[in-house]
Parts: structure tokens; sequence; C-alpha cells
């Protein structure tokens, strides 16, 4: 228990005589949340309170916002309004708010913002994207690891909350180990531990680390949250026995399926809830909290309608010229009707083809720690196990016709202004 963890902290190891009171403060800051096991993972432009909220119905514990730009939450409220969205009543809490960046002073200007809010501050060492290594945040910041740690120092010392990290492996697990224990030292209250590197990123994700992630919560005394292959409720028992974490963190399965946690079976009811369900649950939702643009419902209905839309190419032309929610609502129960194309997770029906999330995974780490095919829900082998390079080529044939797609939407409206338009006499 978190006992154990205060005593095991010596003066005489790194941290000194005050570490006992900081990990003690962790494990109390822990408790004060509920002790979460169900986490849902920052994620840019989806991880909005609507979402949030859904999933807090159906198992989640602890969500994050999504990833916040540090300098614009300062220099822009615009931009703050926009991505900065707690939900005022308390149904959105416990909340964490990821902020990313490499300036301390912007960092703590911006956590200053948001404190009040929310139950942490979080700060981004994951994001493995090119365009975080432009602007010299998320994973790229430990390649500088004095940086990174005097970023978690500076804001734990700075904050009137706790102050936590989402860091990515390095290279090296030894090396992982260390700078998770300096981030520890430097006053971090809980660490996210994603079990890929930088490297392993998009359709070169390959398997996550869970046997890293257990080095590393063994030798921190802090809170550790584990993430990566977390498709199913199975993956998520697996993955606590495999890592001892506090908690496991679930992003893209999640956003297909928020009903993961609770293994799609209603908690009031015990009904089971399938893909049309979920996504009109999330629209009800939508209706209290409306985010940001109509663009993140969209986004959020391609991913839990994955197999209706693809078989409906003109229902997702709807979805796409769609203005509101009250337009979306009704394509949304034309595509339930279309229930034989549905991925059925948690039961024996299980079709990963049928699966948006599913859909480039072909590997996954077994029990025995070798690369094998990849597991889908209940335990079924991905029918659409495929070569890296043939996963690579399709992938290119993807965002291809999606360009085609977006120029054929652009002449058809270009058409349809000029056809609308007054005729102009010509004197």
């Amino acid at each position: 228990g978190p006992a154990s963890f205060v005593q095991s902290v010596e003066p005489g190891r790194p941290g000194g005589a005050h570490a006992p009171v900081m990990v003690a403060s962790a494990w109390d800051f822990w408790r004060s949340i509920g002790s979460p096991r169900h986490v849902c993972a920052p994620m840019v432009d989806q991880s909005e309170a609507a979402f949030r909220v859904l999933t807090r119905s159906l198992g989640v514990q602890l969500a994050y916002t999504p990833m916040l730009h540090a300098r614009l939450m300062v220099e822009a409220p615009a931009y703050r309004a926009h991505t900065f969205d707690p939900e005022p009543d308390g149904v959105d809490r416990p909340l964490v708010a990821q902020l990313a960046g490499h300036d301390a002073s912007v960092l703590l200007a911006a956590g200053r913002l948001v404190q009040s809010h929310v139950d942490a501050v979080d700060i981004n060492f994951g994001c493995p994207q090119g365009i975080a290594r432009k602007g010299r945040y998320g994973a790229f910041l430990l390649d500088e690891p004095e940086l990174a740690v005097s970023l978690v120092r500076a804001l734990a010392e700075g904050l009137d909350v706790p102050v936590t990290a989402k860091v990515r492996l390095l290279p090296s697990v030894d090396a992982s180990v260390a700078l998770c224990r300096r981030m520890q030292e430097a006053g971090a209250s809980a660490l996210c531990v994603h079990g890929r590197t930088k490297e392993q990123n998009k359709h070169r994700s390959g398997p996550a680390d869970w046997a890293a992630i257990a080095r590393i919560v063994e030798a921190l005394d802090i809170p550790v949250i584990a993430n990566g292959g977390i498709a199913t409720a199975d993956d998520v028992a697996e993955c606590l026995a495999r890592t001892g974490a506090a908690a496991v963190m679930s992003s893209e399965a999640l956003l297909e399926n928020p009903a993961l946690f609770c293994a799609n079976v209603d908690p009031d009811s015990g009904a089971y809830l399938d893909q049309p369900e979920l996504a009109r649950r999330y629209l009800r939702v939508c209706r209290q909290l409306p985010p940001p643009t109509l663009g993140h419902v969209r986004s959020h209905l391609f991913k839990l309608l994955h197999a209706p839309l693809r078989h409906q190419p003109l229902l997702r032309e709807d979805l796409l010229e769609a203005t509101s929610l009250d337009d979306v609502e009704p394509v949304v129960e034309r595509l339930a009707a279309c229930s034989h194309h549905q991925p059925a997770f948690h039961t024996p029906r299980f079709d990963a083809a049928a699966s948006w999330y599913w859909r480039h995974r072909t590997a996954a780490v077994s029990a025995d720690g070798e690369l094998g095919e990849t597991r889908g829900a209940g335990g079924a082998s991905s029918p659409e196990s495929r070569s890296r390079a043939e996963l690579e080529a399709a992938a290119l044939e993807r965002r291809d016709r999606r360009r085609r797609e977006k120029k054929r939407r652009r002449r058809q409206r270009g058409a349809a202004s000029v056809a609308a338009a007054p005729a102009v006499a010509v004197l």
C-alpha cells in the first residue's frame, strides 16, 4: 500500500530527507481523487468535456483535458476559450489539465490560469508528432533531460495543485527509469508512462512494452499510470497485473469504444452497449456540453460508426455536410439501421475488420513477451493481419483517397456557389 512506499524511501536515497514527505503527499493526492484505476487520455481535439463526461458514465474514473499549448493559453484568450472547457458543475472531476511547452515561465503562467478548475496539472513529454519537434515540446523534450526535470520542478514549486507528467520510454529502459526517478525527485506527484518510444509512432507503433513500465513502477515510489496497448477490458486487467501500475490509461481504443472500461455493459442497466447506442449517448451529452465545433462531433462519429460509414458513402456525405446536431442525429439513426456492420466489442462476434482502432493493429506482445498476432476483443486474432509494408501502402492509399474526396467536395461547393450567384446584367 501507499504506506509501504513511503517507508521504502530512505534519506540516503536521491531526493534526500524530504523524499518521504513528497511521496506521502503524492499518495495523499491519489487517494483524494479516489485512487482511480481507469483513465481517459489527453487527446488533441478529442478529449473535450462532452467525450470525457460520456466516458465517466461508462467506467472512466480520471480524465485529462486535450493537450493545451502553454504559450497560446497565455497569449491567446480565444484559443484558451476554445480548448480549455472545464465543466462547471463538478460532473467532470477529477480532471487533469495537460500543458505542452518548454519555457518554465510560460508553463507556470498557463498552469496558474487553469489550476483552480482542475485537480492537477500535467506536463506533456509524450507527444511524438512532428509538430512537437518543431515546437520543442512533448516527447522531444526527453532528449533534453535537464530541461524536462527543471520544468517539473518549476511547476511543482510554483503551482497550488499537484503536478504530474506523461512520458514515453527512452531507447534504454535503464535511462527511462533514471529519468522518471529524477522527475519524482523534482516533485512529480504521479507519472503516466506510455510503453513506447517516440520513434514508435503511427503505423510503426508496435507493441507497448509493459515489462519496461513494470521496471519503472518498481523503481518509483509515486503512482504510475500505464499507457499503451489497452484495447479491451481484458487488456486493462492484464496490464494492471503485469505492470503493478496504479492505473491504466486508454486513448485511441477509447475513442472508438467509450465503453471499453465497462466491457460494453451498461453499469446501471446491464444492457449491452453497441456502437449506435454509444453514438446516441455522445450526442445527448453534446446537447448539454456543446463541443467547440461540429468538427469535434464528426470526428468522434467517424470513429464510433466507422464500419457503417465505410459501407454507406452517401450517409458519410450527409454527415460531412451537416451543419448542426439537428442535422447529425437523423444521419446517426440511419446508420444505426445498418446494424450488421459493427465490431461487436467484448462479444464472441467481435469483428476486427469492422473496427477503426483495429484496422492497423497487427502485432501485440503475447503473454510470454514474444511478438505475435494482434489479439482482438475477447482474444480473437485479427483477420486483417498484414505486413508493415502492406499497412503503410494502405495508409498512403487512404490518405490519397481522402485528398481526392476533399477536392471533389470543394469542386461541388464551388459549382453550387456559382449556380446560386445572382446573374449580373451586361450593359
